[in-house]
């Protein structure tokens, strides 16, 4: 498709939620008000305009908000993943 900026990509992969950012989503960021916990984990198959969505970049630079605890599970979550396809056969 071309149109007066020139040549349009469309992509199929999902971006990081950051502006400007054109890196590929790898990490899904959510929110728990009640108890202000803010969870890092492994992206989902199911897209969620709901939620942020980050490149592993920011993600590993991300800061909770003042008062608020962060959570990384992203490793802990590969951990059960990868058990559970090797005790799937």
């Amino acid at each position: 498709m071309f149109g007066t900026f020139g040549r349009v990509t469309i992509s199929k992969s999902r971006l990081c939620s950051r502006p400007l950012c054109a890196n590929d989503a790898e990490v899904l960021l959510l929110f728990e008000y009640e108890t202000r916990l803010v969870e890092l984990r492994g992206l989902s198959g199911v897209r969620d305009s709901n939620l942020l969505e980050l490149c592993t970049n920011h993600a590993d630079t991300f800061r909770p908000p003042h008062g608020w605890s962060c959570q990384d599970v992203r490793q802990t979550q590969l951990t059960a993943e990868s058990d559970e396809s090797r005790y799937a056969r």
